[in-house]
């Protein structure tokens, strides 16, 4: 019988000997080491993706919830190749928070946050930053973020007027409520990951400190 060759859209998920696991960076790669499986490192578009997926038997996308252009873009490919489509989607958590506010996406994050005082910490990642930056008040002065400590989040960095905390997961409660502690931080802005984004941990910490959380939904949230 010949064997199925399955093409994986992830960093995360685990693999067997018939799979290849298309991911964006190198940290994907290392979250995968030591799983028996080909992985592919890069980001691909839509040419890309369609050479690339050529010869394969079956597609899985557990790409991350906010990666809304490449699950468009994957699932288009495989319908143009007839090739059969599965998207996994990460499970949605219910937080138990007074102080949770939940917003539908960055934009209504940026006003939610100009109406804000006090300092700020982000946790969503290196590359919505320069949004915020544009878009909230006096950010340069009040914004801390937690990015992954890589050569590409730093180079974004360099171009954002925040302060960073360069760090590799999985963070602790205790470290996120010592760093909110030290720099005196109003708002924990967060996008609903879920649980694999440790956004439980973000709450924990906000609960221990006693200040607001600011939630992004995800685009697969707002569409079920």
């Amino acid at each position: 019988m010949k064997q199925r060759k399955i093409a994986v859209i992830a960093g995360t998920s685990d693999a067997t000997d018939c799979v290849t696991a298309f991911v964006a960076t190198p940290y994907g790669k290392e979250i995968l080491a030591g799983t028996n499986c080909t992985v592919h490192v890069g980001r691909l578009d839509a040419a890309g993706f369609a050479e690339a997926l050529t010869g394969f038997d079956a597609v899985v996308d557990a790409s991350h919830p906010f990666a809304v252009v490449v699950t468009e873009t994957v699932k288009a490919v495989c319908q143009a190749k007839q090739i059969p489509y599965t998207r996994i989607s990460r499970p949605t958590l219910h937080y138990d928070y007074e102080k949770l506010h939940i917003v539908s996406s960055k934009e209504a994050a940026a006003d939610w946050l100009c109406s804000c005082t006090g300092n700020l910490f982000f946790t969503v990642g290196i590359h919505p930053m320069p949004s915020y930056a544009a878009a909230v008040t006096d950010l340069s002065h009040r914004a801390f973020a937690r990015v992954l400590d890589t050569a590409a989040s730093r180079q974004a960095a360099a171009a954002v007027p925040a302060t960073f905390w360069f760090a590799m997961p999985p963070y602790s409660i205790t470290e996120t409520v010592a760093y909110l502690q030290e720099h005196q931080i109003s708002v924990l802005i967060s996008k609903d990951s879920g649980a694999r984004g440790g956004v439980p941990e973000k709450i924990q910490a906000a609960k221990q400190v006693g200040i607001p959380v600011l939630l992004i939904q995800s685009p697969e949230q707002i569409e079920r």
